[in-house]
């Protein structure tokens, strides 16, 4: 029809309603948030602090999404909530080495895989902001044709952030009193130590000499494996209460004096033994909650024969978990509980979350319920559960509103380490990882990844980078190492702890026991998917979108006779 409006024109030229009702029928683009606090022990006394550390962090960084921020702005802020929170060993409070200087690493990695890293940094108050000045430098063209650094390390990268405009700080202010506590005792037990391995070898020498010699048998060569076993399993005990071997922050490794006895190696009172067999995918789902299960277990002591149970799964595909929105069978919902009040302890329910699309296995929630001491908690401190025993390095996922991913790790590393060490949280595929979105790839599908636990098994491993490929490719080891399809998320996860980390050959046969917390997030066209799973005695997390007014948070803790316990959630984006 000639000189007639187009229809659009016309909702232009009137009162706007047709607009309004346009503009009201589109969808809002969906961030989120997701955070930790450590994976380790978690004292029930300190447990809301730990919480409300990981809610105040998702709600900063949620802040800064929904004004526009770009995903690693919003990890920035997260962490650097957490680096100022003593009770964190990040930033302030971390714990110091062995000359009595903190020294810090960082990490973050945006949606494109570019990282920007810090370690062994003294002097910064918070080490993740110059994670993040490195990686926005990284990219800006030098003189000359240099190449810009994307980490930095020890009295360089102090300089470095002097000279974008970040301050330094003399060392006192950086140091808690519960850190300085925790130096000063480890300190003298480090003495107390040496002295009694000292003595020892004096003693082994002068019994040596006045020995003759024999040859070796096989039957001597057998004893000295088994007591290699033991005194792993011990000094593993002692190197967790101690907080030395993991980047730990215990308010106090032990008391009562040193835990060694008289010829040095630690006490230990006898432990509960780990179930021998792993249950499978059809077992688990049959599996009945149970009605009483011990929620605190001594930090680690499951882990060291986790590994030989392991029971290698079948080929066959199983079914995704992942289902379709509408599809409620693999969705569990619940009203969430305050910060303070969210633990579970790793059976076969999930109704810690808000309600919300949430699916997970081998989880549970229990408010009655309140951690024992372990049998190596009243072998080994005189102190009661209200300690915390390990916490960890913190990290941080975030998904801003134009859909791009980001990730960040950041650490005070482990208690009396030694000048100039780089733990996980300064290397990028280990402590952070981040698989980018394939501009191919009509789903869309990208993977952050970020871990916690003993930083040098996890360098072995590659485990950031390795739980991150699991996730984007859904494949778990196979028989020889291969990797095979994988489409049950709750088998991967714990495949990835149980065969990648903890089977692999340069962690199972090491005196320490490697522990390990992971919390990865998958995004793709359908959703955002959150996944954790941790073999630590407890992990403390939080995850936020745009869409919900508060953050939900839990305290996860290991189930009795559990290897691993694990969690998920989808939030929805259309």
């Amino acid at each position: 029809m000639a000189g007639s409006l187009h229809p659009w024109s016309i909702a232009e030229e009137g009162d706007g309603t047709a607009d309004r009702m346009w503009k009201r029928g589109a969808k809002s683009p969906v961030g989120a948030m997701f955070v930790h606090a450590g994976a380790g022990y978690h004292s029930v006394a300190n447990e809301k602090i730990h919480l409300e550390a990981c809610s105040e962090a998702a709600r900063v960084g949620m802040k800064f999404l929904r004004s526009g921020a770009t995903a690693p702005e919003a990890v920035e802020a997260a962490i650097k909530c957490l680096e100022d929170k003593e009770i964190t060993n990040a930033g302030f409070g971390s714990n110091l080495n062995m000359d009595g200087v903190v020294e810090c690493d960082a990490t973050i990695v945006d949606h494109l895989g570019r990282s920007g890293a810090c370690g062994a940094v003294p002097g910064i108050k918070n080490p993740i902001s110059l994670a993040k000045v490195i990686l926005d430098t990284s990219s800006q063209p030098l003189s000359l044709r240099r190449v810009p650094p994307n980490i930095l390390v020890g009295q360089g990268a102090t300089e470095f952030a002097e000279e974008h405009g970040i301050p330094s700080t003399v060392n006192e202010y950086l140091v808690s009193k519960n850190a300085k506590d925790r130096y000063l005792r480890w300190n003298d037990d480090l003495k107390k130590a040496d002295a009694k391995i000292n003595s020892a070898a004096a003693f082994a020498c002068r019994y040596q000499e006045s020995e003759p010699k024999r040859s070796l048998t096989p039957n001597d060569y057998d004893k000295a494996a088994n007591q290699a076993g033991l005194n792993q399993r011990r000094d593993h005990a002692s190197a967790i209460l101690t907080g030395t071997w993991n980047e730990g922050q215990p308010d106090s490794p032990y008391s009562g004096g040193s835990p060694l006895g008289e010829n040095g190696s630690p006490i230990v009172t006898a432990a509960p033994t780990p179930s021998r067999s792993t249950p499978g995918p059809a077992q688990r789902a049959t599996t009945t909650t149970m009605t009483s299960r011990a929620t605190d277990r001594s930090p680690l002591n499951f882990m060291t024969s986790a590994f030989q149970s392991r029971v290698t799964q079948s080929s066959s595909k199983r079914p995704r978990i992942r289902k379709s929105l509408s599809d409620n069978t693999a969705c569990l919902a619940a009203k969430s509980p305050s910060p303070a009040g969210s633990p579970h302890d790793g059976s076969d329910d999930f109704s810690y979350f808000d309600d919300r699309d949430i699916y997970a296995s081998d989880l549970a929630h229990d408010r009655s319920k309140k951690p024992k001491t372990s049998k190596y908690h009243k072998g080994m401190l005189s102190q009661d559960q209200n300690t915390d025993l390990v916490t960890d390095t913190i990290g941080a996922i975030a998904i801003d509103l134009n859909g791009n991913i980001a990730a960040g790790s950041s650490s005070g590393g482990i208690g009396m380490k030694h000048r100039g060490r780089i733990g996980p949280a300064a290397l990028v595929g280990i402590g952070t990882a981040v698989v980018p979105e394939d501009p191919e790839d009509d789903n869309g599908t990208s993977v952050a990844a970020v871990t916690s636990g003993t930083g040098e098994h996890m360098a072995t491993s590659l485990a950031s980078a390795k739980c991150a490929e699991r996730l984007f490719h859904s494949t778990r080891r196979g028989p020889g190492g291969l990797s095979i399809e994988e489409l049950d998320e709750h088998n991967l996860m714990e495949a990835f702890i149980l065969d990648d980390f903890m089977g692999h050959p340069g962690v199972r046969n090491q005196p320490s026991t490697g522990a390990i917390g992971v919390m990865a997030v998958k995004k793709d066209r359908t959703g955002i998917y959150f996944y954790f799973a941790h073999n630590t005695d407890s992990f403390a997390l939080a995850s936020m979108s745009t869409t919900e007014r508060d953050p939900a948070c839990v305290m996860s803790r290991l189930g009795e006779g559990r290897q691993v316990t694990q969690g998920a959630r989808r939030i929805r984006i259309d």
